[in-house]
């Protein structure tokens, strides 16, 4: 019987260093999603030129926060092996800059980085456990 060993990481995946190149068969996450304001903050500190452009130039903001994503992104798809999966829980944003209510579509910006890797993009299939308390 083949063995497999789990590892659960809470951790800044930009640097998986410890991991071995090709070895991950499964990547679950759930990144800061961009242009959601309780995450400028983290984005500002890996990108100090996000803040600049954030109230003026929210799409450029937009796109320097998926900056930061792609480099993350890059570093998980050394890690995973040939036909391996990688999961992300990751949504749209919504937000009103200087009066304009605007979506950004996170997920495309997801899609598009993994195409340009190589991945195939599969359906996904969301649960929301409803039941209430007894």
């Amino acid at each position: 019987m083949n063995k497999t060993k789990h590892c659960i990481l809470n951790k800044d995946a930009a640097n998986l260093q410890e991991i071995p190149d090709g070895s991950v068969s499964l990547v679950i996450t759930s990144p800061p999603y961009p242009m959601i304001e309780m995450w400028d903050e983290i984005f500002m500190k890996q990108k100090p030129e996000i803040e600049e452009h954030l109230m003026t130039e929210p799409y450029k903001a937009f796109d320097l926060m998926h900056d930061v994503l792609n480099d993350i992104w890059e570093e998980v798809d050394k890690k995973v092996a040939n036909h391996g999966f990688v999961c992300i829980n990751i949504g749209d944003a919504t937000r009103t800059i200087n009066g304009h209510f605007q979506m950004y579509s996170n997920h495309s910006k997801i899609i598009e980085k993994f195409v340009s890797m190589g991945y195939s993009v599969l359906p996904d299939i969301i649960w929301k456990n409803d039941k209430c308390p007894e």
